[in-house]
């Protein structure tokens, strides 16, 4: 067991880990139902309720648009419920309504129930309730949701890049570790690499994703050396690394460390950080892709994942980062100054969670933003919604790869936790 984890100085911050995974998921759940609830608006559909949280409703109040704003007990996320939904998929405790004068119906009405819904609505009901808009306004509303995510990450990013600079680190090689498959290959001190596996390289991070996500895997390097251009091929290996907060994982490793002088911080326009912010947006997707890619088959290592107890951990250590690091530099920084360093990397952390969150959401699986997208794609090309059987047979078995999902990061997080392995 990792008794560490009860030290005192970490039960003390136990309640700042609790608020800052609140207020991270909040916000970012906020956003993506927002997405939905404006795209909703704007095409004119009716928004019954807008419900941050599941479970007791600890406040509520309506709008003019007649729309119910719920919070709730559980922060663990939200729904949107369109006028004419029973209860939407993404409400666990949704009850079926049962008033014949407001129709109840799945956010996927089985073929034929178009008609008997049509006919318990008004004219004027029809052109407010979601099943009746077109496939592509269903669509557009659906997708909206991880957009938005996307969109406040790029935000987020942009806005950091503008008030603090961009942080580059020159992918120029400073120390080769002995022993190393770096050294094995033959890097020296004072390379600087500008390809890897086929992709250009601008900075020490990006080297980093190649490597981090190629173990195992021989990868051609692009290097500069005294004037000269010379190709390394070199095989990172699977190894324990840490990040800034000392949180282990497992990835791939060269052994390799950039120059002390090669960070530097880049001052940008509001173009150029916009660039810079949706390429770093990209990127986050563009990693995640490959590892789940790799995870398939059977490439990566699977207690890499990690759920709401993982996640609660590093906004806590993002949320004190500023007040962390050995007493030199802790002496060197005023109050104000340790604010602002936490402030900044819980800030950057959201970002990176809402594009993870946006990133699940559109994965092609039924229950998810995703799956109803595969489903409008069917609607529009065969012309009629997808039959009734393959649409139950859908929601099953994404809820139970949900479901499994959700368990299995979640026992990854306690292991982590108390050292259990296997």
């Amino acid at each position: 067991m990792n008794w560490a984890l009860f030290a005192p100085e970490n039960l003390v911050l136990l309640p700042v880990f609790v608020v800052s995974f609140i207020l991270l998921l909040s916000v970012i759940v906020f956003v993506h139902e927002y997405g939905h609830f404006a795209a909703a608006r704007m095409l004119g559909v009716r928004v019954d309720v807008f419900s941050i949280g599941f479970g007791k409703v600890l406040a509520r109040w309506t709008d003019r648009h007649g729309t119910e704003w719920r919070i709730s007990l559980l922060p663990l996320g939200g729904f949107v419920k369109f006028f004419g939904d029973a209860g939407p998929a993404s409400d666990p405790g949704a009850e079926v309504a049962s008033d014949q004068d407001h129709p109840a119906t799945t956010q996927f009405p089985k073929p034929g129930q178009e008609a008997d819904l049509a006919r318990r609505l008004t004219p004027e009901e029809r052109k407010v309730c979601f099943h009746f808009k077109p496939v592509w306004a269903r669509a557009i509303i659906v997708a909206a949701g991880p957009v938005s995510n996307f969109v406040l990450a790029i935000g987020i990013f942009w806005a950091l890049i503008m008030t603090f600079g961009d942080l580059v680190i020159e992918p120029r090689i400073g120390r080769v570790a002995t022993g190393s498959a770096a050294e094995a290959a033959g890097f020296l001190p004072g390379d600087i690499i500008v390809a890897a596996g086929g992709s250009r390289v601008d900075t020490f991070d990006d080297l980093m994703m190649v490597t981090r996500l190629g173990a195992g895997d021989e990868i051609a390097f692009t290097v500069l050396r005294g004037g000269e251009t010379l190709v390394i091929v070199a095989t990172p290996r699977r190894e324990v690394v840490k990040d800034d907060f000392g949180n282990k994982s497992t990835g791939g490793l060269l052994g390799l460390s950039p120059a002390d002088d090669a960070y530097k911080t880049v001052k940008r326009g509001p173009i150029e950080a916009f660039g810079v912010a949706a390429d770093r947006c990209w990127g986050v997707i563009a990693s995640t892709t490959k590892f789940l890619a790799r995870l398939v088959t059977g490439r990566e290592d699977a207690s890499n994942l990690g759920g709401p107890l993982k996640m609660a951990q590093y906004a806590g250590q993002a949320m004190t980062s500023g007040f962390n690091g050995d007493a030199k530099a802790l002496e060197s920084r005023t109050l104000w100054e340790r604010l602002k360093i936490s402030l900044a990397t819980f800030i950057n952390l959201a970002a990176f969670v809402s594009v993870s969150i946006g990133f699940l959401n559109m994965l092609p699986v039924p229950v998810l933003d995703g799956g109803h997208l595969m489903y409008y794609a069917y609607e529009a090309a065969a012309g009629k919604p997808l039959g009734v059987r393959a649409q139950a047979i859908g929601f099953r078995v994404g809820l139970l790869l949900l479901g499994s999902f959700m368990l299995f990061v979640t026992w990854n997080d306690i292991s982590s936790f108390f050292s259990i392995k296997g």
